[in-house]
């Protein structure tokens, strides 16, 4: 399957009871339906640092938001 940036991370942070979140936004993507954004990820979510390092995780969720503007936030979570 072929990897694609879905959005730029803006906040990563861990959580002892959660895990791992990872945020961001892709305007892009604000007209599709968050089913169609869900199935673009998969089980799977690929981590690209600004230094050329990746890492893969295994996604345990995905929450899709709206913000007051109408535009879409997306939240991962990994185990």
């Amino acid at each position: 399957m072929e990897a694609k940036m879905l959005f730029g991370v803006g906040l990563v942070f861990d959580t002892p009871e959660f895990g791992t979140f990872v945020m961001g936004a892709n305007e892009e993507l604000d007209e599709l339906l968050p089913s169609t954004i869900k199935e673009m990820i998969g089980d799977q979510i690929i981590i690209k640092k600004t230094d050329g390092e990746e890492q893969i995780f295994e996604v345990v969720s995905t929450q899709i938001n709206h913000s007051i503007a109408g535009k879409k936030k997306y939240r991962y979570m990994f185990g």
